[in-house]
C-alpha cells in the first residue's frame, strides 16, 4: 500500500495539472476558502479510492461539490476536536489549584497544592488520551462521509468503531502518518534552498493526496465499505 500511495498522485494524464492546482490552492490556504477545496479534493480521492477507482486520482473540476465537501471536514474535524480542547483548556485553568493552595498556608495548603497538581497532570493526561484518540478516529469519520454521502455517518459510533478497530484501517492510518512525516522532512530539505520553498505547497499537497490514498485503500478493507447500502436518490445527503 505504501508504493502504491506515494505513485498515486503522479498517475493519470493530468497528474502534472491537478498537482499545480493542489499546490496553488494550497499555497493560497492563508485565504481559508482555498483550504476548502484541497480539503474537498481529499474527500473525493478517499471516496474513489475506497470505491477500488485507483487507476488515476480526480482532476479537479466540480468545484462546488468540492467546497461542500471541503466544508463539512472541516465541521467533522471541529466537532471531533472541541472536546480534546475543552479538555485541554480545562487543564490549564486547573493549574491555578495548586497555585491557590499555597496561599492557604500550613499542612491544609500543602494538601491543597498536592491534590492540585494531581488534578492537572490527571487533566491533561485525560486531554491527551482524548485528543490521541479523535485525531486517530478523524479520517475514519470523514471516510465514513465520503463513502456514504451523509454526515451522521461520521459521528455513527457502530460505523466509526467498526472503521476504527479495522486492522486495514490501522494500516492506512500508519502510513498516511509516515508519508506525511516525509513530505514534511522534504519539505524540511528544500526550504533552505529558494527554488525549493516554492516547492513546500507542491510537496505537501502530494504527501496529502498520498496519504488521503492511504486512508481510501484502508477504508475499502472495512464493513463500511462492505455493507454500504445502495444510495437513495429521493433522501437528501445534508
Amino acid at each position: 500500500m505504501f508504493e502504491d500511495a506515494i505513485e498515486y498522485p503522479w498517475r493519470g494524464e493530468q497528474h502534472v495539472e491537478t498537482i499545480v492546482i493542489g499546490g496553488v490552492l494550497t499555497l493560497l490556504g492563508i485565504l481559508f476558502i482555498p483550504v476548502l477545496f484541497v480539503n474537498g479534493y481529499h474527500v473525493r480521492v478517499i471516496r474513489r479510492v475506497s470505491a477500488g477507482e485507483t487507476e488515476a486520482p480526480p482532476v479537479f473540476d466540480d468545484w462546488g461539490d468540492l467546497l461542500v465537501d471541503g466544508l463539512v471536514t472541516l465541521l467533522i474535524g471541529f466537532a471531533y476536536m472541541l472536546v480534546p480542547l475543552v479538555l485541554f483548556l480545562v487543564s490549564w485553568f486547573a493549574i491555578f489549584i495548586p497555585v491557590a493552595g499555597s496561599g492557604v498556608g500550613g499542612s491544609a495548603g500543602d494538601v491543597f497544592a498536592v491534590l492540585g497538581v494531581v488534578a492537572v497532570l490527571a487533566f491533561m493526561l485525560v486531554a491527551f488520551l482524548v485528543g490521541l484518540a479523535a485525531l486517530y478516529l478523524l479520517p475514519a469519520a470523514v471516510a465514513a462521509y465520503a463513502v456514504t454521502g451523509e454526515v451522521g455517518s461520521a459521528f455513527s459510533p457502530s460505523t466509526i468503531r467498526s472503521v476504527g478497530v479495522d486492522k486495514a484501517y490501522l494500516t492506512g492510518v500508519v502510513i498516511a502518518v509516515a508519508i506525511n512525516f516525509l513530505a514534511q522532512l522534504a519539505g524540511n530539505v528544500v526550504v533552505f534552498t529558494i527554488v525549493g520553498i516554492v516547492l513546500i505547497p507542491f510537496i505537501t499537497f502530494y504527501g496529502n493526496v498520498a496519504s488521503a490514498y492511504a486512508i481510501g485503500a484502508g477504508v475499502a478493507d472495512t464493513p463500511l465499505c462492505a455493507d454500504e447500502p445502495e444510495p437513495d436518490a429521493n433522501q437528501p445527503t445534508y
